[in-house]
Formats: structure tokens, sequence, C-alpha cells
């Protein structure tokens, strides 16, 4: 106990010689940040417990309400996801989106470090990958990445990007942040409340997962199936679940034993997972033609889904100036739970992964089978199997009570509607918004935006739901006839 005592006050004492290390925010040229917006960089410590690692430059953008006649209500401070993804390069997304609650309350945007403003981070590895990369191929890259970045990975994690956060409030000078995360948003806010408690007013959560969830991904299966049926019993007759999800099978089983050739790629029964996927969580209006095109695809005809592939391929996320795929590769590897006993080598790992998949229920998978599915996955499985470094999932107290919103699209696979109680259940407070017809991050575009849009403005301000009545005026996915 005394040692614990000891070490807890060398730790109060370091950090508060590590904020104090800190300079002031500087402002960053006007032509960054937008109208009527601030820009400002903060350097923290790279490594809160190692002054010698040095400092990491943090951007920010900072945009004031509009009713200047009245004191902010408080500071909006989202972050949409990746992990990855630049928060400051979506400063027009939220500025218009929201723009009823930013006549009230003040706009923060943060990049996490890595990624947009923050020196992101690249790896010449890495520098090809897209999320649609054949699952070898993104192995081999990830692994590679972390070679390459060596030490420096160990520095990019979510409670170092949400401690940053925490840095900038507290130079701001502001008081209490209003969280809004959506999807990998919704992890990292999940630990910026754990890590730092008395900063948070509120929390809204888009596309939610907790921080413990299944790396197999059995969850998403199971919302594939059920999102399926969801769409047919809708389609006024265009589709029958029980149906679509044997064609798929049909479809699942015939690539596994021979797969298309395709210009990007063989189209096999992992690629077939991951359109899937990609489909209904991000596309509702390709949701709606894939019956009809798996129908085609069953009876021999595959031209319409390797057309499918062909298109989702081209959509998929690249390394770029407002994406760090090294940044995802060191938060997935660095936080998410694995599917290996934790300190495996990576010589060992391909083997133990084999032998775990092997115990798996296939039925808990179908109509893929396991490996298929765990591969279609970006984030999930063995994507890690590669990487140098040891997963941990990041630490800190219990969270605290204050109201918490977490909003799920029906059709989203990516973090379904399973995942989001889950997430959910991580509070003491938090109440549950199943967003029908819907996919990802149902207020980012699609019919139900305004409504969801509408419904987190009223949350963040009184703290309270408001009657969700606008949702039932989310029109059903229109649905190509098989």
């Amino acid at each position: 106990m005394i040692k614990a005592m000891a070490a807890l006050l060398t730790a109060a004492a370091l950090l508060v010689s590590l904020q104090s290390c800190a300079s002031p925010p500087r402002p960053r040229p006007s032509s960054d940040c937008g109208p009527g917006a601030t820009c400002g960089t903060l350097r923290v410590p790279l490594d809160r417990t190692d002054p010698a690692a040095g400092t990491i430059a943090i951007g920010y953008t900072l945009v004031r309400h509009l009713d200047g006649s009245r004191p902010a209500q408080g500071t909006v401070v989202p972050n949409p996801g990746g992990p990855g993804a630049s928060a400051t390069a979506a400063l027009a997304m939220y500025a218009t989106g929201y723009r009823d609650l930013l006549r009230t309350h003040d706009l923060l945007l943060v990049d996490p470090r890595g990624t947009g403003v923050s020196e992101p981070l690249r790896c010449r590895a890495a520098a090809g990958v897209t999320t649609a990369t054949a699952r070898a191929k993104i192995v081999a890259a990830i692994g590679a990445c972390g070679a390459e970045l060596g030490d420096r990975a160990r520095h990019y994690t979510t409670a170092a990007a949400a401690d940053d956060i925490d840095a900038v409030r507290a130079h701001l000078g502001i008081d209490r942040l209003d969280l809004l995360g959506q999807s990998y948003g919704t992890y990292l806010m999940t630990v910026y409340a754990r890590r730092h408690p008395d900063h948070v007013g509120s929390i809204v959560l888009s596309g939610a997962y907790p921080l413990r969830f299944d790396p197999w991904a059995r969850q998403n299966a199971q919302a594939l199936r059920r999102a399926v049926g969801a769409l047919c019993d809708r389609s006024r007759g265009a589709c029958e679940g029980r149906a679509v999800l044997a064609d798929l099978a049909t479809v699942a089983a015939r690539l596994r034993r021979g797969p298309v050739p395709l210009e990007g790629g063989p189209l096999d029964e992992a690629a077939l997972a991951g359109m899937v996927y990609q489909v209904a969580s991000d596309d509702p209006e390709l949701f709606g033609r894939l019956p009809a095109i798996l129908r085609r695809a069953a009876g021999g005809d595959t031209g319409p889904l390797a057309a499918l592939a062909g298109q989702v391929r081209d959509g998929a996320v690249r390394d770029g100036d407002d994406f760090s795929v090294a940044l995802f590769a060191a938060v997935v590897c660095g936080d998410y739970p694995v599917p290996w006993a934790a300190g495996t080598p990576v010589a060992d790992r391909p083997a133990r992964y084999r032998a775990r998949l092997a115990r798996l229920d296939p039925a808990d998978f179908r109509p893929f089978s396991p490996k298929a599915w765990v591969s279609g996955i970006p984030d999930r499985g063995d994507v890690c199997a590669g990487w140098p470094g040891v997963a941990a999932t990041p630490s800190g107290g219990p969270p605290p009570r204050v109201p918490v919103l977490v909003v799920s699209g029906e059709f989203d696979l990516n973090t379904p509607v399973e995942e989001g109680r889950l997430a959910a259940g991580q509070y003491p407070r938090a109440e549950t918004v199943t967003v029908p017809n819907s996919g990802h991050v149902p207020e980012s575009g699609g019919s139900a935006a305004s409504c969801v849009v509408a419904l987190q403005t009223a949350f963040v301000r009184t703290g309270r739901l408001p009657a969700a009545d606008c949702l039932g005026g989310v029109p059903a996915v229109t649905v190509e006839r098989v």
C-alpha cells in the first residue's frame, strides 16, 4: 500500500510537470480554418510518462456559437470515426448538419494525434492499402507497417488521443465538453469519459460499440440475418428474407470453391462478405438492389454481382490527407481485442488463430463460413497477426453519471444495434434509439438524417430524449423485385 501510494504521488507530480511543458496554443493560417473559425496548434508530450520522448503538435479548430448575444450553453466535441479520420476535415459537415445546435453551442474539432493537422502518421508499407484490399495483403501490410513504425507506434493510442483532447480543453479554458462520437469516435469518447469524467457534460454516441467487443464479429453476423429479414418484411413482396439468405449461402459456397476473377482482385467468399457488410451499412439504395443481384448470381449470372463488387471497391477508404492507414493500424492493433491470448508471439499467432477459428460454431456466422465473415471485415479477425506490438484495452475509471444517448442504425452491420446496446450498458444513465431503415451513423446522410440530428440536438441541450415521432416517417428502403 505504501509503495502504491508513493507511485501515485510520483505520477501526479510528473503529470503536473508534463502539463507545464506544453506550449500555449498557436494559430494556424486562417485559410486552414474555414469561415468564422479559429485554428490552433497545441504541443503536448508524445509520452506523458516519459518527457524525453519529445512532443507532438495537436491541431484543433474552434467555431463560436452563432447567437453571439448570449454565452454559449456548452462546447460540442465531435469525432467522425476511423480510427484514422481527421476531425477538422469534417468541419463543413458538422457546421452544416448541426447548424441548429451550433446556435447555442460552440464547436471544437480536435484531430487525434497522427491524423489531419496533428502530424499525420504514415508508413510506406500501408500506402496502397484500402478497406477493400484482400485480407492476406492487409495482414502483410499492417505487419510491415508495425515493423516500420517500431517503438513509435505505442504513442498512438486512443488513451493518448483522449488526453490530447483534454489538454486542448484545458488550454482553451473550457470546463465541460459535450461529446459527440460517431463510429470509432464512440470508442474514443468513451475512453475520454472514463479518463476525464469531471469534464463531461453529456455524451451522444452514434454507431456505437463497446470497449470490449467480439473480435470474431458474431453479433455483426446476427445483425446481417436480422437486417435482411427486416428489409424484405417491408418490401411489399419484392423479396423474402429466408430466400435471400439462402441465395447468399449458395453464392458464398460457390465462391468458396472458385472465386470470380476481377480486375481489382478475385471476388471470393471473403470479398462477398465484405461487400454485403459494406452495402448494408453504408448504402440503402444498393442494399435494396442486393436481393435481386443475389438471386441472379445464385442462378449462375454473376455479372451484376461483379459490377457491384467493383462499385464497392471504387468507394473504399484510402490512405490520404483525411485518413491515415498507419494510425488505423496503430489503434486497431494497439487497443482492440484480439482473437489470441495476450502476449502471443507474432510467429505463433497464425496457428493459434486457425485453431480458435476451427472451434467456432459455423451457425453463428451463417450464411458465410466463419473464416470468410471475419476476413471480410477490415478491423476484425487476424488483421493484426503480423503487428509486433501487444494489444491492451484502454484504461480509465468508471464513467461519469451524465446523460448518454446511443443511436444505432437498424441495417448497420458495422456497429449493429446489438453492439450499441452493449455500448449503452457501459454507462449508468444511457438511453438508446434504433433508427429504422438506416445504416451506419444515420445522421450522416439519407432520409433519417434530419430527424436524428434533431433528436441529438435536443438531447445535448436538455439531457433528455424528446419524443421520437419523426422516426416513424423514415421510409422503407426500395427493394428491387426478385
